[in-house]
């Protein structure tokens, strides 16, 4: 195989492991950066100069350098993969595969060389899956022991009730605010409420481009909504382009289907556990075969592993956080394109996922409430405490739907969706539930590189706001604020604030302007 090859394995580098995780942190935190740029970047930081390959190979190792807690973060040249994008994927079907076959090492090393000609399109003669590789293969991602099919089967609505003890016993171990729900769900960010508009809109395969996949993750009362990581199709959107991502106040990944991976998942749960920093706690997970069962280093944070086929009556998201957080969404979605309308705009763009992002941000943050997180995990009964209290109300659920209701009726669709199906729509969340073909693994693991979206987005790219322009928005805004008859004395002040950080942030830049030269006229 020659060195050439488009896959062939790392390339040796004097870098250490510090400075590979220190590029893929600063890949991660500007996604829009060019390979060309952190080659600069590195030179800038670090005195380094380094080949545009050796930038390429670390960022393919990211979920490895990102993830792993390493004991010796100078050492160089340690022992690696030799081909880390095949391992990925290898893993990513064990995770699928090990729910349905009883899984052996002998079928793992024989996939390994299926998966390696489907890859590369050839063989290697120097290099053989042996059980040495295997069990190093095994190591770096942290399989002990193969889960043997059957021992986790479906568990029947009768006996869900002989889990909640098991369940119960570990849970009331935990003070309710540090045991925490993850789920993901399927959003169709874009989706009309009007069944001819919504068939129209999801036809073939641009239904993927509609769909993003959020990881919603909160604690039991409701003191702790983590920042959502939100898996788009895209990894640079044309409306990222002048965006400083770390504004957003959440996490942005990528592959081809805009779903979670193991490999995803395993970056999660580390950065969830540098995020407790310090605190013990109790994660709650269910039994997706996205989700690995061993996350190597955690130090603050254990998994829990829901029993197959229950989360639908015993998960807290499932219970109400997830519908409420999308009646939310949906409605600041249509009053977004109520006010477009109303506006009579010409040239309209459609939403885009940096809106979706911002959208997603507020329902998240501003509209789930707190009372209705802990009213959601008190309903499931997965405490002793909760099981021997009063059933919990859950109005605020209703007047979401009521407040969506309202926000629909003002669109005046002529084919309106009646709200539940809206909320809970054919096919939003198979990227979520379905299980990936070898060919979506492959492409969702190798779709890290710059020049991976052959197929463009249809965002626009943001225009860029100048710090004069700025200040005279937030001035006109703050001057329409204190003319209304109701009380904004704290919105005003607000306001007040990001005025005076555009002045203080303006006042910092290299070049300057004059006091004189900032106000006058063009």
């Amino acid at each position: 195989m020659s060195s050439s090859h488009h896959l062939k394995g790392i390339q040796k580098s004097s870098l250490t492991d510090k400075i590979r995780n220190a590029i893929c942190v600063y890949k991660r935190d500007n996604p829009t950066v060019s390979q060309k740029d952190l080659q600069a970047w590195v030179k800038q930081k670090f005195d380094l100069s380094i080949s545009q390959p050796t930038i390429s190979n670390t960022l393919k190792r990211s979920a490895e350098f990102l993830s792993n807690e390493m004991k010796n973060s100078d050492a160089k040249r340690h022992k690696q993969a030799k081909y880390p994008e095949l391992e990925n994927v290898l893993y990513e079907w064990f995770l699928q595969m090990q729910e349905k076959v009883n899984m052996s090492g002998e079928i793992i090393q024989e996939k390994a060389k299926s998966l390696f000609v489907k890859m590369y399109g050839e063989t290697d003669p120097d290099f053989s899956f042996s059980s040495g590789w295997l069990e190093r293969f095994k190591s770096r991602y942290g399989i002990k022991s193969y889960r043997r099919f059957g021992e986790s089967g479906s568990v029947s609505m009768e006996n869900i009730e002989n889990e909640l003890p098991r369940i119960r016993s570990k849970l009331d171990q935990f003070q309710l605010r540090d045991i925490y729900n993850m789920d993901e769900t399927g959003l169709f960010y874009r989706l009309e409420a009007d069944h001819s508009l919504a068939t129209k809109q999801l036809e073939g395969r641009k239904k993927d481009k509609e769909r993003i996949t959020l990881a919603l993750c909160c604690n039991g009362d409701g003191s702790d909504k983590v920042p959502l990581w939100i898996i788009g199709k895209f990894a640079n959107p044309r409306c990222f382009k002048n965006v400083n991502m770390n504004n957003l106040n959440c996490i942005y990944r990528s592959n081809k289907k805009a779903w979670m991976t193991g490999l995803l998942f395993q970056e999660y749960v580390n950065w969830f556990d540098k995020r407790m920093n310090g605190r013990k706690v109790l994660i709650i997970v269910d039994n997706c075969p996205a989700h690995p069962k061993i996350v190597e280093g955690l130090r603050n944070v254990e998994l829990f592993f829901l029993p197959p086929n229950t989360t639908s009556k015993i998960q807290p998201c499932d219970a109400g956080i997830i519908r409420a957080f999308k009646a939310h969404y949906r409605r600041r979605l249509y009053l977004s394109i109520l006010q477009v309308l109303e506006a009579e705009a010409s040239n309209t763009e459609k939403i885009n996922i940096l809106n979706a992002i911002n959208f997603a941000n507020l329902a998240w943050n501003f509209d789930v409430k707190e009372t209705t997180i802990a009213n959601c995990f008190r309903h499931c009964k997965i405490r002793s405490e909760e099981n021997n209290a009063p059933e919990p109300q859950v109005c605020e659920i209703d007047e979401a739907i009521q407040e969506l209701n309202g926000a629909i009726s003002n669109l005046k669709y002529r084919n309106v969706m009646d709200v539940e199906h809206l909320l809970n729509y054919p096919n939003e969340n198979d990227a979520v539930m379905e299980s990936p073909t070898e060919e979506e693994i492959i492409q969702s693991v190798l779709n890290n590189d710059d020049n991976n979206d052959l197929e463009q987005d249809d965002s626009s790219i943001v225009p860029t706001v100048s710090a004069k322009e700025a200040f005279q928005a937030i001035t006109t805004l703050s001057n329409y604020l204190v003319q209304q008859e109701q009380n904004m004395s704290e919105v005003v002040f607000a306001f007040q604030k990001v005025k005076d950080q555009i002045t203080f942030s303006f006042g910092e830049k290299k070049k300057q302007a004059t006091i004189h030269s900032f106000f006058q006229k063009k």
